[in-house]
């Protein structure tokens, strides 16, 4: 019954996701589904986020128009009881993407000279509003401009500022089902350009570069309807003492494990994944038993994952748990994204990055995460990856020898736990 349920859900996102990638060749197209991403967020995510950190006003600065909040200005958000926030720009230089979101445009506060702050006219509409909490994104404001907003708002409200920094996480960690969607439709472009990457490849004549340059130059991505994309990190082989030879003039060779990944976006949402390609030797039709072996520990560490990531976790009581798993399962988890020589040699060593994909990338559930970031909680439709290093000893080469993979899964957390969003890689790619 789960493996059905799982079927639909796949079918389903994929369906609509094929859909929406044809959809999406057309301008008008794109802009529609970046309103429809931006007004299902205002709607659904806005209000329980604001709630949740008792934030009664969100001032928030935008210092360039983006998927968010379509423009560029100064937003105040306003919890005014019931199911909708007020929202108001001001200040904005560039187009309103979709004036209809808001409630108010500029023009319910004087517009600034030259001598004025751009907060000019803001304490009437704060004291109008008498919040108790107004979140700020301190993070994001430059020093003149907190002075010029602490002045405008005067000492009553000023005393009321507060960082947005909980709010901010909450509000853009979260997803929308048409975020979803869209995830779906970018990992499998970005999939499909993979695909493709690995047809180019000539062995003893294709160069690393000439596979980061061929997926540079493609225009497979804008073809659906999609923005610019970079490759994050590849394509590359990694040795058996170690070494890792990426994007450069070296000439792939038979008998090579070679891994390419590919990111693409649309506005600020982003999503990457990675395939694996075994290059056959002379004489091989299949993979050699090594290299079956790992892909094998591949798929049986994915499912260690799977089996053990839930909603309201967080991040950093995931990791324990996953590590704990991993061990009893036989492995050597390694903190970092190298072999390990002092380790047992007969146990095959997991590095675990498993970041988020979208915004932030936080949750993240690793030991790079930063300190305050693995105290976060998984929230449901988490966006992320399941990206993980496996390095399999190979003592019968020599001491210190190993073969290694990356696997770089896009999955959604939901509430029956990890769901994947387009088909994951389900073999390694043999080229001949």
């Amino acid at each position: 019954m789960r493996n059905a349920r799982i079927f639909l859900f796949l079918f389903l996102v994929i369906f609509f996701g094929q859909a929406v990638g044809a959809q999406l060749q057309e301008p008008e197209a794109r802009m529609d589904m970046k309103n429809l991403i931006r007004r299902e967020r205002f709607d659904l995510i806005l209000p329980q986020a604001m709630r949740n950190n008792k934030i009664d006003m969100w001032i928030h600065l935008s210092e360039g128009s983006n998927i968010d909040f379509g423009s560029d200005g100064y937003f105040i958000f306003t919890d005014r009881g019931g199911n909708r926030i007020e929202r108001a720009v001001f200040g904005w230089d560039y187009e309103i993407k979709d004036p209809e979101i808001f409630d108010i445009i500029s023009g319910e506060i004087p517009e600034a000279s030259a001598a004025q702050s751009r907060f000019y006219g803001l304490r009437k509409f704060v004291s109008e509003r008498n919040p108790k909490h107004i979140a700020v994104d301190l993070n994001n404001i430059s020093h003149n401009n907190y002075l010029e907003l602490v002045d405008e708002l005067g000492d009553t409200y000023a005393k009321r500022m507060v960082s947005a920094d909980n709010l901010v996480i909450d509000f853009l960690s979260q997803r929308v089902l048409s975020e979803l969607v869209l995830y779906s439709q970018i990992l499998m472009v970005a999939t499909e350009m993979i695909n493709k990457a690995f047809d180019t490849i000539e062995p003893g004549v294709t160069t690393l570069k000439d596979i980061a340059v061929w997926l540079r130059d493609s225009k497979i991505p804008l073809a659906y309807g999609l923005d610019a994309h970079t490759s994050l990190g590849n394509p590359f082989v990694r040795h058996a003492d170690g070494h890792e030879d990426n994007q450069n003039d070296y000439i792939i060779k038979r008998g090579d494990l070679v891994g390419i990944g590919e990111s693409n976006s649309l506005g600020n949402f982003n999503a990457h994944t990675f395939g694996i390609g075994y290059v056959l030797r002379e004489g091989e039709s299949s993979i050699p038993p090594e290299v079956q072996k790992i892909w094998e520990h591949g798929l049986k560490v994915r499912e260690i994952l799977r089996t053990n990531i839930k909603v309201g976790r967080t991040a950093r009581e995931t990791l324990d748990i996953l590590i704990r798993e991993l061990e009893k399962a036989g492995y050597y988890y390694n903190p970092v994204d190298e072999y390990d020589r002092n380790a047992d040699p007969e146990k095959t060593q997991v590095h675990l990055d498993l970041h988020a994909m979208g915004r932030l990338d936080i949750p993240r559930i690793s030991p790079l995460s930063q300190d305050w970031a693995l105290d976060l909680k998984i929230p449901l439709y988490h966006t992320f990856c399941f990206e993980y290093m496996v390095h399999m000893p190979m003592p019968e080469w020599a001491p210190g020898k190993h073969l290694y993979i990356l696997l770089h899964d896009g999955v959604v957390v939901t509430e029956r736990g990890i769901e994947f969003p387009y088909p994951p890689i389900n073999k390694i790619r043999l080229i001949r």
